[in-house]
This record gives structure tokens, sequence and C-alpha cells, in this order.
């Protein structure tokens, strides 16, 4: 991780007896390590603690199997898809059948193409992630405020995140990984936007976890973070993951000698560089 740019990794922090505190210690010091030895502390993008994360998950960094190979499960980035489908839909109601419509269609037309890969290449078709993933041009944040009708953030965002998770659950596809609402906060413009102005913050984003997923993805943290803060973070993430036996994962990326109150200055195209802030329960401090 600290070498290239072309690998992902990944360690569980949770097990069959629930959370697994060397392996939140061990993901904590790790993140800490590659925040102090990447150009820009950019390597942790690069890397998530997993908490009930089951195999063959698609999307990265979670990714990971534990088969013989020659297997294969599809994520989509259809952010854009579910907001184009719930633009200006009046009720609760009629966003959720919308969703329901979009993505039934959608998920089919790539299942079935999916199942003649599995028939006639040799490769076993694990399942579709229905969660729609964001990018800097498609954003889940957009799609959240279509349907609250307020700025995420404010009261009635974890209703619609609620919304879309309980659409996504009544497609009939062979689901895998996630499946539910992730919530990049530096890969997303409207989230990114919305962390910026402090209308987002860690534990809001934790809580909504409570009814989507990811748990606490592309989060930037003070460069003096320290491996006990991490760890802490890690285990609320598990400790949720384990209460309500759901996926969850954290992607922290504290930036090296930055501070509450300056922005962060990544370089890869797939971050959008947001305002770092400081962790709860110190901003009184400072």
């Amino acid at each position: 991780l600290q070498n290239t740019k072309n690998i992902s990794a990944s360690l569980a922090v949770t097990n069959d007896a629930g959370i697994n505190w060397p392996a939140v210690n061990a993901a904590a010091r790790l993140i800490k390590k590659l925040s102090d030895t990447t150009v820009h502390s950019e390597g942790n993008f690069h890397f998530a603690a997993n908490a009930s994360v089951p195999p063959y998950s698609p999307f990265f960094p979670g990714a990971y199997h534990t088969g013989a190979g020659h297997q294969f499960a599809i994520g989509l980035a259809s952010a854009g898809l579910l907001t184009s489908a719930v633009q200006n839909a009046p009720d609760h109601a009629t966003a959720k059948r919308r969703i329901v419509d979009a993505f039934y269609n959608a998920a089919f037309d790539v299942e079935d193409a999916a199942l003649r890969i599995d028939r006639e290449q040799g490769w076993i078709y694990m399942g579709i992630d229905l969660s729609p993933a964001s990018s800097q041009s498609a954003s889940i944040g957009a799609a959240i405020e279509a349907i609250s009708k307020q700025p995420l953030g404010s009261s009635g965002t974890m209703t619609a995140v609620g919304v879309i998770t309980s659409a996504l659950k009544e497609i009939g596809a062979r689901r895998t990984g996630y499946s539910g609402v992730m919530l990049p906060v530096l890969e997303d413009p409207t989230l990114a936007e919305r962390w910026n102005q402090g209308r987002l913050s860690l534990d809001q984003l934790l809580s909504y976890s409570a009814v989507c997923a990811t748990g606490l993805d592309t989060i930037p943290l003070p460069g003096d973070t320290t491996v006990e803060e991490l760890a802490r973070i890690i285990g609320d993430v598990a400790t949720l993951s384990v209460k309500w036996n759901k996926p969850l994962s954290a992607r922290l990326l504290p930036v090296k000698e930055k501070r509450a109150g300056e922005m962060t200055e990544f370089t890869d195209p797939f971050l959008i560089n947001g305002l770092i802030r400081p962790l709860p329960g110190k901003e009184q401090v400072q």
C-alpha cells in the first residue's frame, strides 16, 4: 500500500465471536502508518477495516474472496439511476416504488448477462451488490436530498436513507456485499459539500449506518489523530455492525501535518478535497 496505488486491502475486525479487538488495534496502527508514510496520506484510500463484510462484495477496498477462484460479483455505479428515479417524487411511497421499478429492470438486465457468462465461460456468478455507488458525476447525496427535500444532515435524512435501503431489499436478484446505501464523504460532491458546511458529522454518518451501509467511508481526519483514537472509531463501527448483524467498514483518512480547519490536498482523481474537522468531543477543547 505504501508503494502502489493499484492494490487495495482490507482487514476483518469482527469474527463469529463478535469484535476482534486485536484486529481493531492492528487496523488502527496500519492507518496511522499509511498516514505517516504515503504522499498526502493517500495510502488509506486503498484500505478498509471490515466489520461483518461477507466475501464477494465487488466494491474496493473491502472486496475479498474465500473460494477457489473463477468466481465473480458485480457492483453498479448507479447513483445517477437512483437520482433520476426519485426526482420530483411527491412522497416517500412514490419514491420507493420508483426505485424498485428502476433497479429491478437494471439488476435483472445485468444478472441475465452474468448468468450467461456463468454458463458459457465457467466462471461462477456470486451475485450483484445493489448499493448505488456514487461518483463525482453522480451523487447519492443528491438522491437523498431529492427524497427528503432537505439538505443532507437535516431531519429527514435518515428516513430518506431508509426509503432507499428498503426499496433495494425488494429486488429479488442474487445479492451479495453491502446492497445498501454508501456514503463516501470525499467521493461524492454533495456529501463533500455538506461535510464542508458542517451539516454532516462523523457521529451522524455512524448513526445513518444503522439503516444503511457502509459505515464511515473516506472521512478526513486531523494528522495528529492517535492510534487509540482511530481504534475507538473503528470499534464504534464494529460495535454497530455486530449489534445489527450488518456489513460495515471504516475507511479513515488522517492527513499528516494537517489540523482541523484545514483542507486536504489529495491528488487522487477519485477523491474530492474536503475540510478536516475535529474529532467528536474535541470541538469544545479547540
